[in-house]
């Protein structure tokens, strides 16, 4: 019966997550204008995005809205469902050191640090926080994504690595021994 609870507590949570990406889409973009570029009609959009209502968006309408807003809200409430998270990497082929990325992942590692210690003893975070507070780790996340690319990018040989090694100790990094 235990088993059954938890089942149901599980889909539930799911169906939560996607119904909390749905909103939060809604309240950030204005939905008549992007009914008009997704040729979409906005009452059906209104309705789709509407956990209240049956309409549900199809992979088709899902996948144009995250490329026309370039907003992957909907695509990580999505695959939040499948105890996935979504990480967007940036079409534009940032140049960004080592160094650089690290501070980032500490920046954003920090704001939600910052966050927890704020909102440590609450038992209802508000849903403009929550939903702040996904945005930065998801940030942190992409950060992270680009990071593994360009270390992979770069150690592909003996030169990218040595490249990467004078970046590092160029911007900052301590070398131990002489710090």
């Amino acid at each position: 019966m235990e088993g059954n609870d938890s089942m149901c507590e599980f889909r539930q949570l799911k169906h939560q997550s996607f119904d909390d990406a749905c909103c939060a889409f809604a309240n950030r973009h204005n939905l008549q204008q992007l009914a008009s570029q997704s040729e979409i009609r906005a009452q059906v959009l209104r309705n789709k995005l509407n956990p209240e209502q049956p309409h549900q968006l199809t992979a088709k309408e899902l996948a144009t809205l995250t490329h026309v807003t370039d907003d992957e809200t909907l695509v990580s409430g999505l695959l939040f469902d499948l105890r996935m998270v979504a990480a967007k990497v940036p079409e534009s082929d940032e140049a960004a050191s080592l160094a650089t990325r690290a501070l980032q992942a500490s920046q954003h590692a920090g704001e939600i640090s910052a966050a927890a210690l704020q909102h440590g003893g609450n038992h209802y975070l508000p849903r403009t926080e929550r939903d702040r507070l996904k945005e930065t780790a998801h940030r942190g996340i992409r950060n992270l994504v680009m990071m593994v690319s360009d270390l992979e990018n770069r150690t592909s040989g003996m030169t990218p690595f040595l490249s990467m090694a004078v970046d590092a100790v160029g911007n900052g990094m301590p070398i131990p021994g002489l710090s």
